[in-house]
This record gives C-alpha cells, sequence and structure tokens, in this order.
C-alpha cells in the first residue's frame, strides 16, 4: 500500500509485481490479513475508507461484508489495480495520506482500514487528525504496521527510540523505503489526535501458516512481523 506521493514513482514501478506478491505471500494472505479482518467492527451498511488500498483486496473484502467503500491510494498504478478489481462498487481516490483528504467530508465515514501504510509516512499526527476529522463520532479506525521492536531488532537500530527511513530489498518486488518508529510514537500520535485505543493485537501465526510455511510459523513465533491495533475516535 503506499501513503505518499513521494513513494509514487517506486510503486508504479513495481506495482505489478507488488499486487502478485501480496495476494499471495505468507505473511499477508495467512498471517496480517485474517488477524486484520478479525479486528474489523462490523461494517455492513456502514461507510468505510479502505486508506492505502493498494490492489484492492480489502476493498473487495469490505464491500463482501456490504460496506459502502471510498478508497484511496497515492498511487495511480495502485489505485488502477482497485479500481479493475471493484468495478463501479467503490470510489477509487489517488490521493496522498500526507496530504489532507480532499474528497472527504467532515464526519464521512464509520470506518477507516489502513493496511500495512501508515510505516511508509514520516511523520503520524497530521494524518491520524485527519482520519479524526473525516470519522463520524465513535468512528473506528483499524490499521496494522510494521511492529515497532520486532523491526528494530531485525534491522539492527541503533536507536530504537529514533524514526528512521529504512530501505530494503523485498523479494520479488524490489527496492521498498518505510520508515522505522518506536511504538510510543505511534501511541502518542493518535491519542492527541483525539483517538482512543480499544485493542491492540500481536498477531499469533495460526495453523494454516504453519502448514504453508513451516519456517516463517517459527520466526513468528519467536518475533511478530506486525501490530495491529482498532481505536475509536472520541
Amino acid at each position: 500500500m503506499t501513503s505518499s506521493r513521494k513513494d509514487q514513482p517506486l510503486y508504479d514501478e513495481i506495482g505489478a509485481a507488488y499486487a502478485v506478491k501480496v495476494d499471495t505471500s505468507t505473511y499477508n494472505a495467512l498471517y496480517e490479513r485474517p488477524a486484520m479482518l478479525a479486528l474489523l467492527p462490523p461494517v455492513q451498511g456502514r461507510d468505510v475508507l479502505d486508506a492505502g488500498c493498494g490492489p484492492g483486496w480489502y476493498s473487495e473484502q469490505l464491500l463482501a461484508r456490504g460496506a459502502r467503500v471510498t478508497a484511496m491510494d497515492a498511487s495511480s498504478t495502485m489505485a488502477a489495480y482497485t479500481q479493475t478489481r471493484v468495478g463501479d462498487r467503490a470510489a477509487v481516490h489517488v490521493a496522498d495520506l500526507a496530504d489532507p483528504l480532499r474528497f472527504a467530508t467532515d464526519s464521512q465515514f464509520d470506518v477507516i482500514v489502513a493496511p500495512l501504510v501508515l510505516h511508509y509516512l514520516p511523520v503520524l499526527a497530521p494524518t491520524f487528525q485527519e482520519f479524526h476529522r473525516v470519522l463520524r463520532p465513535g468512528g473506528h479506525l483499524v490499521f496494522s504496521t510494521h511492529h515497532p521492536g520486532s523491526e528494530a531488532e531485525r534491522l539492527g537500530a541503533i536507536s530504537y527510540f529514533e524514526t528512521e527511513q529504512v530501505e530494503e530489498t523485498w523479494d520479488d518486488v524490489g527496492q521498498v523505503r518505510f520508515y522505522r518508529r518506536p511504538l510510543s510514537d505511534i501511541f502518542e500520535a493518535l491519542a492527541t489526535a483525539g483517538f482512543l485505543t480499544e485493542q491492540v493485537v500481536e498477531p499469533r501465526p495460526s495453523a494454516a501458516l504453519r502448514t504453508a510455511d513451516p519456517a516463517a510459523y517459527k520466526r513468528l513465533l519467536q518475533r511478530p512481523a506486525f501490530l495491529l491495533v482498532r481505536a475509536r475516535s472520541c
């Protein structure tokens, strides 16, 4: 998923590879996605924003659950994949999470889903403030991101407490840039924007994942890859 136009050329370049990889990756298909769906509040008849929609898998799932979906991505390539996937069943925008969400009015949405996208942002506070603006009172933000503790250990961070940009090579995708940040930065930005954290999930690898990829199962038992959060707009 792409959050910023700064990364748009990158994701336009690797879009086809990323779209295939994300739908077949053990870490996505058997780990992050089931945990995110389990964390969602009811979406039947609700207005839902898929923020950082990528190739559109979440938009498709939300539509199947009866939601009215609006999707957005900073990459025109990713937005096009989503549009192809959902057709005219959802409005799809090319927009940057680092900027005001000009396509959205105040209190437009009941739920915002932001899967594996926030780690592409250098600063979280303005985005959380915009999410709060476009959510109805009592609405929910559900997001997944790289696990701060696991990532700092994996990358050999000199200081866990510093936010830093990271560039690494993902198999079958290419060079990807993102930001590593401490856990406290995430929850401080949430609280300051007016959110109450309801649930925090460190996904436990499933039996299906163990069957499909025993090595990944063992790694994820020792070090969760992602952190999932559900927060309510106050």
